[in-house]
């Protein structure tokens, strides 16, 4: 049985990150099921100069204060833990515009490599501190999966798939998608956030006994 699950996730979102391994937790429960997984692009600042920009000043503005910001991150980082991640925020020092990521992850999903190259990049961003804004390390990630295409720097820059990638984040809103992650399964079960790995699996056991 074929079970179908669109992830809607931002490649420097650290709850993807965690949600992903509490998914593919679950998803290694069920050796009679086959999972197709498909990566749709949502950024959380869609407005974030291309340059990206200083970690503690993007997070202090965005949590309102250093106080605030350091409370947050100490739970994710417990919650990490937690999951077999040990986030690395301390190596981190540009917060990155990610859309090049997106269009990596778009040519990702012709070679059917989407889950292989974002679990990469989610560990180069949240363990090696790696601006995954910089084009010149989205190409090596790229070429570390040998997704081959021409001139990839002349498509990362330019205007090809920027308006599907786009639609795809504006359908994602217009349906209810406010935060991330968000896991839509067999296009019938919808599951916000960093869940459980039961409650993943009770989904599974549903659809696999229905």
């Amino acid at each position: 049985m074929n079970i179908n699950i669109d992830i809607y996730s931002d490649t420097i979102c650290p709850w993807c990150y965690i949600g992903f391994n509490k998914l593919k937790s679950s998803m290694s429960d069920f050796k009679n099921l086959e999972f197709n997984i498909i990566w749709r692009p949502f950024q959380l600042n869609p407005k974030m100069p291309i340059k990206g920009m200083a970690r503690q000043k993007y997070l202090e503005l965005k949590f309102g204060g250093k106080e605030n910001a350091k409370k947050t991150y100490e739970d994710i980082y417990k919650a990490g833990l937690i999951n077999d991640i040990h986030f690395q925020f301390d190596k981190i020092t540009i917060t990155p515009n990610s859309f090049y990521s997106h269009k990596l992850l778009a040519l990702a999903y012709e070679f059917k490599k989407q889950t292989a190259v974002v679990e990469t990049i989610f560990y180069e961003y949240f363990i090696e501190g790696v601006d995954i804004g910089n084009i010149d390390e989205i190409i090596r990630i790229a070429q570390q999966h040998s997704i081959k295409k021409d001139n990839i720097q002349q498509y990362l820059e330019s205007e090809e798939d920027n308006k599907s990638l786009l639609a795809e984040e504006t359908h994602a809103r217009s349906i209810g998608v406010t935060g991330l992650p968000c896991f839509i399964i067999n296009k019938a079960f919808v599951v916000f956030g960093a869940q459980d790995k039961q409650y993943f699996s009770n989904i599974f056991r549903d659809i696999s006994s229905g």
